[in-house]
């Protein structure tokens, strides 16, 4: 691990513990065991390492589900999702959101937004952002090529994006272990699919 990448590391771990105003460049240097001017080296601020660790903690995500042809982006290949079981379809979904809760950036970095977020406006806007939004305007585009499929009924995709993440927000709000809500994951895909798979003139 290069000095920057552990000044990374080492600052999301307090971030995550403190808060983004509870820690100081003086608290990470210390904590790396460095000179607080070395930081300097590498950010030019706590805001610029801050940024440095929204940066990595994306193109990690990306990274993670780019490896499991998981759609990241609206655009790309959603055809993972089209005629499978539903056992294939419960484990897609698990893989899918296992990621925020056993993922250890991503789970020190969902921890640093939620306890920065009345504190710090930028954090509560990134959650939001990552967690709510995008998921949203993801599931949306995997819905609508699934209605163009003809394998769920006609609905306005972006609707049955956010009732089905309704459930998956409120738990990666609020839960510490993906192990915690597995068995209601399962039970909320296999609902939601009885509700809105593709039935004879629908």
């Amino acid at each position: 691990m290069t000095t920057k990448e552990k000044i990374l590391d080492t600052a999301l771990a307090l971030f995550s513990q403190r808060g983004y105003n509870g820690v100081s460049v003086r608290d990470i240097a210390r904590a790396v065991g460095i000179r607080e001017s070395s930081i300097y080296n590498h950010f030019e601020s706590k805001k610029a390492i801050f940024d440095g660790i929204v940066d990595f903690c994306v193109q990690h995500s990306e990274a993670y589900f780019r490896a499991r042809a998981l759609p990241f982006d609206k655009g790309d290949d959603a055809s993972i999702y089209q005629g499978v079981g539903m056992e294939q379809l419960q484990e897609l979904i698990e893989r899918t959101f296992r990621f925020f809760f056993d993922d250890p950036w991503n789970t020190r970095f969902r921890r640093l937004l939620l306890v920065s977020q009345y504190a710090e406006p930028r954090c509560r806007e990134i959650f939001r952002q990552l967690y709510r939004d995008k998921c949203i305007a993801v599931q949306a585009y995997v819905f609508e090529a699934l209605i163009e499929a003809g394998e769920i009924r006609r609905e306005d995709p972006a609707a049955v994006a956010a009732e089905f993440h309704g459930p998956m927000f409120m738990w990666i709000l609020t839960c510490d272990s993906f192990e915690e809500i597995q068995a209601a994951i399962r039970e909320h895909v296999a609902q939601f699919r009885k509700n809105y798979e593709r039935r004879d003139n629908t």
